[in-house]
């Protein structure tokens, strides 16, 4: 477990990590998976980010975790859904080594033609930003995340 010495404080709050030590390495237990993964630096910022959200009210059962999109062969971090099971944030996290630029943000942005949520993270662990994206694609820094919606919009 001297590993764990390498794994850098992040800004996000830090949580109960289960973490296990296996000869292919360190893995962290993932919540929405519901199995063990590879403890990458990504993978840690993703956990403390996806830990971070839950705890501001953003439901575990309504997030996804590294899935394809659609026939893009792109594959996103974390999705939230809203009441409607329409997306709502798109997260997308990096190493805390990667600097967060705007090449980032256009794989966000582009992630997001398909998916059209109002809302995107971009993380490296060490800084984050939200953005606000209207339904014209015009991409607005916002000051704080906004709240998990109770309800659809549509309700």
């Amino acid at each position: 477990m001297a590993d764990l010495v390498a794994l850098p404080t992040l800004i996000f709050p830090s949580f109960k990590a289960r973490i296990d030590s296996t000869e292919s390495g360190l893995k962290i237990y993932d919540e929405i998976r519901k199995k063990y993964v590879a403890l990458t630096p990504e993978e840690w910022v993703r956990q403390h980010c996806l830990h971070w959200l839950h705890s501001k009210g953003y439901p575990l059962g309504r997030c996804s975790v590294e899935r394809s999109i659609q026939s893009t062969g792109m594959r996103y971090d974390l999705l939230w859904v809203d009441a409607a099971i329409k997306p709502y944030m798109l997260v997308e996290c990096k190493a805390p080594s990667v600097d967060i630029s705007f090449d980032t943000l256009r794989q966000s942005a582009w992630y997001n033609l398909t998916l059209k949520a109002p809302y995107m993270l971009l993380t490296n662990g060490m800084v984050a930003f939200c953005a606000k994206v209207s339904d014209d694609g015009v991409t607005e820094l916002v000051e704080t995340i906004p709240d998990y919606p109770l309800h659809s919009e549509q309700s």
